[in-house]
Order: C-alpha cells, then structure tokens, then sequence
C-alpha cells in the first residue's frame, strides 16, 4: 500500500506538480484551505506526512500546524512546512511549532523528493521500534 500525503496549499498549479512528482510512489490528497483539511482530518488521519503551506488564505500554515500538533491524534504525523516566505523568524516559529522540516518556494522537485523520502523513513524506522518494544 503506498504511503499516504495530505498537501494544504492554495495554489492548484503547485498541487498538481506534487502530485506529478510523487504519483508513482505515493498517494497524494491535496486541500485548498487549512479548514478544509482540518475538518477532513477530525475524521480521518490516515496520513504518512502533511506537506503545509505557511501562506493561505483564512487560516495560516501556522495556525493549522498549532492545531495538528496540540491534537493526540495527529501530534505524531510529521509535518513539512512550504512557504514563500524564507524569513528566518517565520522558519523557526514553524520549527518551534513542531514541523520536522521546512521548504522555501520556488520548490526544486529533486528536493523535495529527498525531503519527503527521508521523513517518510523516519517515519518506518519509528514504526519498527514500536514493533521491537
């Protein structure tokens, strides 16, 4: 079964070439607002990884992440924050806030590709332990 991806970002243009990057390997679901997949995930959480935007209309990247990480159920899902907006004090709030890892836009797609691989082995690797326990 591949590994399951929530993208929140705005723009439709960028969702898609997510999803042109990963669609052989993982399944990609992508949500416009954060409120949308907020509410989607209250009754789901069946994600791997949640790739946020920072900058969005209506609730902010920062805000979404705040809620995710202050929620037992989706505290432990790694979160990699995108934005457009490389100011170093908005990186390291959102570091604070508990994302794993950060990307600046434009986006290169071969990082991207090392980023999300090696938080989704993270997440195998902690998996495994759980199992030796």
């Amino acid at each position: 079964m591949k590994k399951q991806i929530a993208l929140v970002d705005d723009s439709s243009p960028f969702c898609l070439l997510v999803k042109q990057i990963f669609e052989d390997r993982y399944e990609v679901t992508s949500y416009s607002t954060a409120n949308e997949f907020l509410s989607i995930l209250s009754r789901i959480t069946c994600y791997d990884l949640i790739l946020l935007d920072i900058n969005m209309p209506g609730m902010d990247g920062l805000d979404a992440l705040t809620k995710l990480k202050s929620n037992p159920d989706t505290q432990s899902i790694p979160v990699l924050l995108l934005t457009g907006d490389a100011r170093k004090d908005t990186v390291l709030k959102g570091m604070r806030f508990g994302a794993k890892d950060y990307l600046t836009k434009p986006i290169d797609p071969f990082v991207l590709e090392q980023r999300v691989d090696a938080l989704l082995s993270e997440v195998d690797t902690s998996s495994q332990e759980d199992l030796t326990i």
